[in-house]
This record gives structure tokens, C-alpha cells and sequence, in this order.
């Protein structure tokens, strides 16, 4: 593996924010066509995604 190659750790936080963003946008889609409460639970985990991988890439 070369010295630029991503660690596991920045593959898995890579992935994990991915699919924050794909959460948020089908939350909104669904929110569009009304469906709020799956809109609801897909938006909040999103913003339980970003909130966790903002805390752990905080510098220490």
C-alpha cells in the first residue's frame, strides 16, 4: 500500500459520511412527496452521522 492510500480509519469515515448525505437527500425526497415521518427518522440519523464523525475528527 502506498504511503497516499487512505488508512481504514479515513476509508470508514469516507463511507460513513456518504451515506449521511444519501440519508439526507432520500429524507428529503421523501419529505417532498410527504411521507414526514420516514423523511423525519432518515434526517435525524443523518445528523446522528455527521454530529458523530465531526466529534471524532476533532483534533485532540
Amino acid at each position: 500500500m502506498s504511503d497516499d492510500a487512505p488508512t481504514l480509519r479515513e476509508q470508514v469515515r469516507a463511507a460513513r459520511l456518504r451515506l449521511a448525505d444519501s440519508a439526507a437527500e432520500l429524507g428529503t425526497l421523501l419529505r417532498l412527496r410527504g411521507e414526514h415521518a420516514e423523511a423525519e427518522r432518515l434526517l435525524r440519523q443523518a445528523v446522528e452521522i455527521y454530529e458523530t464523525e465531526r466529534t471524532i475528527g476533532e483534533p485532540t
